[in-house]
């Protein structure tokens, strides 16, 4: 009879023992395996998705990782707001006169021109001399001076020149599901979002159905939305539904539902990223909702009309002089810029050499200036505005979140399910050595038909192996199938889905043996050979079985032969 069956007899006659001896091993594997493939797929994903294509983000002052967390991520609260006018300090003269033009301060000012073309009133004919012409001279004097200077529409961003593209979002919303709890974050930006940035790898964002937004859409207006595949699928929307958006975090205080719909023009692709559990709604029709709207005070001697409804009666002048719009029209009137505010920017820069320089550049005149030169156009300032702001290279932000915060985490998480194998591996030696202790007499008996010293041994390490094996099978499975059990709620939470052959990312498994191996080639190839973790754990058990399988074989090894056969 081989060694096999003799051992699988031996296992089979301390039945309940060896079933709960493989069931307590199949715990710890399943533990391991589990921390290892979903910690190592989130922190590949975090990794690999730490930054979309762009190099910096320009936030509100406080902590950089709650920054990097709350706008790469959408996790946490976002820190602060910042003035719309950071965005404009990294656009181009374009964009800025553009967004300029969109301003109280300008239409204030284009009332002052009007009352200037007033006096043309008292010229005896349009074009002649006298009063008429002063005036018509002045309001162009004026009007030539005010998009000159005062509005600096001829000048570019402050820090433009650097700059590839600076995407605007706007955070704080949320979308909850009809009759659940569950919800996801809204975030708020324009089309430049899903043009220009990547995934990773120059991917880009793709759709499964449906469009992308644009800024001045001709079928939802400024109230369409984009939905990630995870908030699509949780949801059960479909592009052409209709969803309403949560004013803060819903069942905190101060959350409420606004009345605004929004429409959904399209779904996207999954992309194993954040961006699957987000509603990506138009900036647009973000800032028209009431609570988004920021108060502006006056600091001229102008008489500003302060309230929203005036100020866009304002805009109304421009959009259609000497006609009345209605209320659905209104809602097409773009917020005048000293009103919006920013949650964060997402700024790629120049950086042809691809040694981040620029970004590092870029840093400290953001973090040390106070945008005095874009900040001083307008005589309107939002209340309680930031005067400077912060600026952080989110991979190293998390970089450092990973060292101190996730890796020790999952150091200590792996260290418990080790020490559960370990006393996995000690009850097996424990009941092998008991039932050694119980079979004296069928040793003694084998001894006494020949078989050898060894040959008991390894009956005792073969059975110690077959529990260890059956355990680590039993736990590999089950750690498979618990990932699966769990990945709603990692996806939920990470937008990193979990299927069951997702194994834990390769790591190279002998860099710690670098002191001892030098620094041959031959070593340096060892120590830079990568495998998945996983893939070490069966082994790891052969050898830990082994080990407290070496005792109870000692042990049969010793038996006294004639003291046995005589009991």
């Amino acid at each position: 009879m081989s060694l096999w069956k003799i051992a699988w007899r031996s296992i089979q006659h301390r039945g309940l023992g060896s079933l709960l001896t493989v069931i307590s091993m199949a715990l710890g594997v399943m533990m391991v395996v589990s921390v290892l493939s979903i910690n190592g797929l989130v922190s590949r994903s975090f990794k690999s998705n730490s930054s979309f294509g762009y190099d910096l983000i320009v936030g509100a002052r406080g902590g950089g990782t709650q920054l990097t967390l709350s706008s790469v991520f959408f996790l946490g609260r976002a820190v602060e707001t910042i003035p719309y006018e950071y965005y404009l300090a990294f656009c181009d003269k374009q964009t800025r006169s553009e967004e300029f033009r969109n301003s109280i301060a300008y239409r204030a000012n284009i009332e002052q021109l009007r009352a200037l073309e007033a006096l043309d009133s008292v010229s005896v004919a349009p074009g002649g001399g006298g009063w008429g012409a002063i005036a018509e001279g002045l309001a162009g004097d004026f009007l030539i001076r005010h998009q000159n200077d005062f509005m600096q529409l001829d000048e570019r961003g402050l820090f433009s020149n650097y700059v590839n593209f600076a995407i605007p979002i706007l955070l704080g919303d949320t979308y909850q599901i009809e009759n659940s709890e569950a919800y996801f974050k809204v975030c708020a930006t324009n089309r430049d979002y899903f043009d220009k940035l990547t995934l990773g790898q120059g991917k880009k964002f793709e759709l499964a159905s449906g469009r992308f937004f644009d800024n001045e859409d001709a079928e939802a207006g400024y109230f369409g939305c984009v939905m990630g595949s995870l908030a699509a699928k949780m949801s059960g929307k479909k592009v052409g539904d209709q969803i309403k958006v949560t004013h803060g975090i819903p069942g905190e205080g101060g959350s409420h539902l606004h009345d605004q719909l929004f429409t959904v023009l399209g779904i996207l692709e999954p992309t194993g990223t954040p961006n699957d559990r987000v509603v990506f709604v138009n900036m647009e029709g973000f800032y028209l909702i009431n609570d988004h709207v920021k108060p502006v005070v006056e600091s001229s001697g102008i008489n500003l009309r302060r309230d929203r409804d005036e100020a866009r009666a304002l805009a109304k002048e421009d959009v259609k002089p000497d006609s009345d719009l209605t209320d659905e029209e209104l809602s097409t009137v773009r917020l005048p810029v000293e009103q919006r505010e920013l949650t964060a920017l997402l700024v790629s820069v120049f950086d042809e050499e691809g040694y981040g320089l620029a970004a590092q550049y870029l840093q400290q005149p953001i973090e040390q200036g106070n945008l005095s030169s874009t900040l001083n156009w307008s005589r309107f300032r939002p209340l309680q505005a930031q005067t400077s702001a912060q600026c952080v290279n989110p991979v190293q932000e998390v970089m450092r979140l990973f060292v101190y915060f996730v890796e020790p985490a999952k150091w200590i998480l792996l260290a418990l399910t080790t020490l559960i194998c370990v006393v996995s591996g000690l009850s097996i030696l424990v009941g092998i050595y008991n039932s050694m202790n119980q079979r004296q007499h069928e040793i003694a008996v084998m001894r006494a038909l020949g078989a050898r010293r060894s040959h008991v041994m390894m009956i005792m390490l073969t059975e110690a192996v077959m529990l260890a094996m059956a355990g680590g099978m039993l736990g590999w499975l089950g750690g498979r199938t618990l990932n699966v059990a769990l990945s709603p709620i990692v996806e939920r939470q990470t937008g990193v889905p979990v299927s069951f052959w997702d194994f834990a990312p390769a790591e190279p498994v002998f860099a710690v043996l670098s002191p001892v191996l030098g620094s041959s080639d031959f070593a340096a190839k060892i120590v830079k050979f990568q495998m998945s973790p996983e893939l070490l754990l069966i082994p790891g058990l052969i050898i830990l079985a082994v080990l407290v399988g070496v005792y109870p074989a000692i042990s049969a090894y010793r038996t006294d032969v004639a003291k046995s056969l005589g009991k």
